[in-house]
C-alpha cells in the first residue's frame, strides 16, 4: 500500500485541481467518446495529421508526416527486420551514418571530421531541403507568395574574434558575401528591417478575402498610420491601438499568468472576445501552433507579444513575396 501510495504521490495524485483543468479533461473525455466509432488507426490516417506543408522546393518537407508514423510503427512490428529481397551494393563504405540533416545531424558530422578527419560520414535526409527545425517554408496566402522561418529565422553578425566569428570561419561562411537578392516585384520595394523579427519595421499587414480584401491589401507600416486604412471599423481599430499602448506599459511577466489563457488576459486588457477571435487568431504564440483562446498567458506574452500578429491571414512583410 506505502508502494502504491508513493508512485501516486509522484505522480501527483494528491494535489488539487483547478476548475479549468478539470472543464478541459471533461472536454477531452466528451470528444474522445463522440470519436468512440474511429479506431487510433483511422485518426491518425486523416489528411488532418500531415497537415500544409508549403510551395516549391519546401512542399512536402514537414517532419512529423503520416508517413513517418507509419514507418515508425513498421520499425516497431519489425516488418524491416530482415534484409529487403532487393539491395544493390554501391561499395561504399562509412565509419559513421548520421540520419537526419538538421542542425544537431550537421554538427554531429562536423565534429567527426575535426575530431577524425579522415573518417567517412554519410547524412542521410529524406525531406527536399536540408536544415531540419531550421529550414525556411514558402506559402501561398490568397495568392500571395510569403516567405517564412521554422525554428531558426536569423543569425546576427558576429563580432570580430569572438566565437561565432571563428566558428563561421571554420565552416566556411563569408558574411561579406551576402547581398540582397534585389527587388523585381511590381509592387514598390519596401526596405528591408534590419532589427529582430519582432520589433522590425517596416511592417505590414496584409488583410486577404477574410475581411473582404479580393484581392488582398498590403496595410504598410500600420501602427505609425494608426491603422488609418484598415478593412476595420473605427471602434475596432480605436480598441486594438488602445490595447497595444496598455500592453506597451505593462510591467513585469509573472508565472501567476499561467492561470488563465491569453484570450482572457487580452479581455481584461480591453480587446472584446470577437476582436480576438477576427483579428488574432492564432496570433500570439502561433509559434506555438496554438491560439489565445488555448495558450496560457503567460506563455503567450513572454513569446514577444509586444509586437502582436493579427491573425492568420495577416502576416509581417518583409518587402518580398
Amino acid at each position: 500500500m506505502s508502494a502504491f501510495r508513493g508512485a501516486s504521490d509522484a505522480l501527483g495524485m494528491q494535489e488539487p485541481i483547478d476548475r479549468r483543468d478539470f472543464v478541459n479533461s471533461m472536454l477531452l473525455a466528451s470528444g474522445s467518446a463522440l470519436l468512440g466509432a474511429l479506431s487510433p488507426r483511422q485518426i491518425l490516417a486523416s489528411d488532418d495529421w500531415t497537415g500544409y506543408a508549403g510551395v516549391g522546393d519546401y512542399a512536402r518537407s514537414n517532419g512529423n508526416t503520416y508517413e513517418v508514423i507509419s514507418a515508425g510503427h513498421q520499425i516497431r512490428d519489425r516488418v524491416f527486420s530482415k534484409r529487403p529481397p532487393k539491395v544493390t551494393d554501391t561499395g561504399e563504405v562509412f565509419d559513421c551514418v548520421i540520419v537526419g540533416g538538421g542542425i544537431s545531424g550537421f554538427a554531429a558530422a562536423l565534429q567527426l571530421q575535426r575530431r577524425s578527419p579522415g573518417l567517412k560520414c554519410l547524412i542521410l535526409e529524406n525531406h527536399p531541403v536540408f536544415g531540419g527545425e531550421a529550414k525556411r517554408n514558402e506559402f501561398l496566402v490568397d495568392g500571395q507568395r510569403l516567405m517564412a522561418p521554422q525554428g531558426s529565422d536569423h543569425f546576427s553578425i558576429p563580432a570580430p574574434g569572438s566565437f561565432m566569428a571563428k566558428f563561421y570561419d571554420s565552416i566556411g561562411l563569408d558574411i561579406t558575401k551576402f547581398q540582397d537578392q534585389g527587388w523585381k516585384g511590381p509592387s514598390p520595394r519596401i526596405p528591408l528591417g534590419r532589427t529582430f523579427e519582432f520589433i522590425q519595421e517596416p511592417y505590414g499587414i496584409y488583410f486577404g478575402a477574410k475581411f473582404g480584401q479580393k484581392p488582398g491589401m498590403w496595410l504598410i507600416d500600420p501602427w505609425n498610420k494608426k491603422l488609418e486604412g484598415a478593412p476595420m471599423a473605427a471602434p475596432v481599430r480605436v480598441e486594438i491601438l488602445k490595447y497595444r499602448e496598455t500592453l506597451a506599459r505593462i510591467g513585469p511577466k509573472t508565472p501567476q499568468l499561467d492561470s488563465m489563457t491569453m484570450e482572457e488576459y487580452m479581455i481584461t486588457l480591453g480587446l472584446s472576445r470577437e476582436t480576438i477571435r477576427t483579428f488574432y487568431t492564432p496570433g500570439p504564440a502561433d509559434g506555438w501552433g496554438l491560439g489565445p483562446d488555448v495558450i496560457s498567458a503567460y506563455c503567450g506574452i513572454t513569446w514577444g507579444i509586444d509586437e502582436p500578429r493579427l491573425g492568420s491571414e495577416l502576416a509581417r512583410f518583409s518587402g518580398r513575396k
